[in-house]
């Protein structure tokens, strides 16, 4: 709104916003306030952008509005996406992460079937019966499980480390490098034609879950609660399992501890695709690119390491 008024002395007409000093008055010369137009905001008072997807877990189902943090002061958003560019850029960056992760992990696996002389080091000599030890890859594979299981809990627990530039990037190397380690190390106990059968399983399938989870109504986030209690379960099981296999030669625990663990992570991963699309209970912010990066990730590596013991031969 513009609006002119007539100075004295004769002077030129001067043009001036026709803003109020005072919240909800009138402006000067013009009657009614603002005419069919809401009053300007008050001073220190940032107006929301309409969210695209109201998330399912605010604070309105609290007894407060949509949108607010109650007690904690207007604005107070849950994690949620406000414009369709800035989910796809957080999705497009996510998936490139993976591509590049999972191609490391691929490369490293596939060296000891390209060089021979890396297989004859890691696996140990040959015994009496023609098969190798495998005993000369255990110290090394114990220290990657190391340095895998102290850099996630590093990026998944410290938001400020897997947020800061190079840092995040940086721990995220070394933990890709060591789950590739510890996957060379596992695979070439297996025969090369039942890897690349594992591989094009574990394709197939995380397919199909990642267009299910994109493309399905239902909210599976809200299953989180189940799912825990699932993988605890599924962990006490799997000492039982290994402990009847080695002890006991109880093979079939552990065919079934690998099906179960396989099911497992593919839920997972449906759950944690519904959380990178975002518009669920649960959601990942777009800040966490690297988190929800080592999410999918792990979830893909764990699916092959279990169809891989599932269906392998060695």
């Amino acid at each position: 709104i513009r609006m002119s008024y007539q100075q004295p002395y004769g002077q030129q007409q001067f043009q001036q916003p026709g803003y109020n000093p005072q919240y909800g008055q009138a402006p000067y010369g013009q009657q009614g306030g603002y005419q069919g137009q809401a009053p300007p905001p008050l001073p220190g008072f940032v107006p929301p952008p309409m969210p695209r997807y109201m998330p399912t877990s605010n604070t309105a189902e609290q007894g407060g509005q949509p949108g607010y943090g109650g007690d904690d002061g207007p604005f107070k958003y849950s994690l949620h996406f406000n414009e369709r560019s800035i989910r796809m850029a957080f999705i497009r960056k996510v998936f490139f992460l993976v591509t590049i992760m999972l191609g490391v992990v691929a490369f490293m696996t596939a060296l000891p079937y390209l060089f021979p002389e890396i297989m004859d080091y890691f696996r140990g000599p040959v015994n009496q019966s023609g098969r190798r030890s495998g005993a000369g890859n255990l110290g090394f594979f114990y220290l990657a499980y190391g340095t895998f299981f102290v850099t996630y809990l590093v990026l998944v627990c410290c938001e400020g480390v897997r947020r800061s530039f190079p840092m995040n990037l940086i721990l995220t190397g070394i933990f890709t490098f060591a789950t590739g380690f510890m996957t060379m190390c596992i695979t070439m106990q297996f025969t090369i034609e039942s890897v690349l059968m594992a591989l094009i399983i574990t394709t197939a399938c995380c397919g199909i879950i990642i267009i299910f989870a994109m493309q399905t109504k239902y909210d599976l986030t809200s299953c989180m609660g189940v799912m825990a209690l699932l993988s605890m379960f599924l962990f006490v099981f799997g000492i039982i399992a290994i402990i009847g296999t080695m002890a006991f030669k109880v093979r079939i625990l552990y065919t079934i501890y690998a099906g179960l663990g396989a099911l497992m992570f593919m839920a997972y991963l449906a759950i944690d695709v519904q959380m990178l699309m975002g518009g669920r209970k649960y959601e990942i912010s777009p800040e966490d690119h690297i988190f929800a990066a080592i999410q999918l990730f792990l979830d893909i590596v764990q699916i092959f390491w279990f169809i891989l013991s599932l269906f392998g031969s060695r």
